[in-house]
């Protein structure tokens, strides 16, 4: 039997092996999601959100915006696109970009990117 002294160590251990474990995970996860806000902006597209059009530094302000009310329940990159970059919270509707003469629903959209921002990170390890 362990006695409660023990208990204790071994209960501080384990939160500061979870700390370790997590903080890099939390690190990744900025990183993805800085880049995601960061292809919207580049991106040159425009942003439908509730039938209005905006142009893609408008579309980053405002997911970025939406993003940190709502970010300590975000905990990956795929969290942020289904929670705050697909519809909108306040009517429901999908949004979509229409970029290079098509239109696709935002989340896919920024799947496809993460996707891509995954395989060239891998790249260089």
């Amino acid at each position: 039997m362990f006695c409660l002294k023990n208990r204790s160590a071994y209960s501080v251990l384990i939160f500061i092996l979870v700390l370790l474990i997590s903080v890099p995970v939390l690190a990744e996860t900025d990183k993805e999601i800085g880049n995601l806000l960061r292809f919207i902006e580049n991106s040159g597209c425009i942003f439908i959100r509730n039938n209005k059009e905006y142009n893609s530094v408008e579309a980053r302000e405002h997911l970025e915006k939406k993003y940190n009310y709502v970010k300590g329940r975000i905990k990956t990159a795929e969290s942020f696109i289904k929670h705050v970059a697909t519809k909108s919270s306040m009517s429901g509707r999908l949004y979509k970009v229409r970029c290079n003469g098509g239109e696709i629903s935002t989340g896919e959209w920024l799947k496809d990117e993460l996707q891509k921002f995954r395989r060239n990170s891998n790249d260089g390890l």
